[in-house]
């Protein structure tokens, strides 16, 4: 029984409340209804003076101030300045030098052909004849076979 009535009086609340809200509001009211069609009637006539007075009207009944236009002043500001970062590098480190690349093996030079004045290696030298030495550009070489040894 006591929910049967807390649902009657929810649902009565309910559909007066849009009712309530269009009497608030001051766009439907019958004021700013008859200032807007006062208003149209003016337009079609072209009564500048009458038209700006009933604008006025219309805005106060309608919208509620006080009728006039007013528009915002524009306000000049100073530019932001933002201030560039500020960026610490840290000092480099000296980076370990790299090793040096292992020595290439170079196969020593061997004799390839010879004459009676002397000889030619694989290098392309001119090996000189002196009795049993033979003479390289910077002194005397060791043979050992046919490879030759020169300073």
């Amino acid at each position: 029984m006591q929910f049967r009535r807390c649902v009657t009086w929810l649902g009565l609340a309910a559909a007066l409340l849009p009712l309530h809200a269009a009497a608030a509001d001051p766009l439907k009211s019958d004021a700013c209804g008859a200032s807007l069609s006062a208003l149209d009637s003016a337009r079609r006539q072209g009564s500048a003076a009458q038209v700006e007075a009933l604008r006025q009207q219309a805005t106060r009944d309608c919208l509620g101030g006080s009728g006039d236009a007013r528009r915002p002043s524009p306000v000049a500001r100073e530019p932001i300045v933002v201030p560039p970062p500020v960026i610490t590098a840290e000092p480099a480190q000296p980076s370990n030098p790299a090793p040096p690349a292992p020595p290439v093996f170079q196969p020593p030079p061997v004799v390839t052909s010879c004459d009676l004045g002397g000889c030619w290696d694989s290098n392309g030298t001119r090996l000189n004849r002196a009795g049993p030495l033979l003479i390289g550009p910077r002194g005397a070489c060791v043979t050992s076979g046919a490879t030759v040894h020169c300073p």
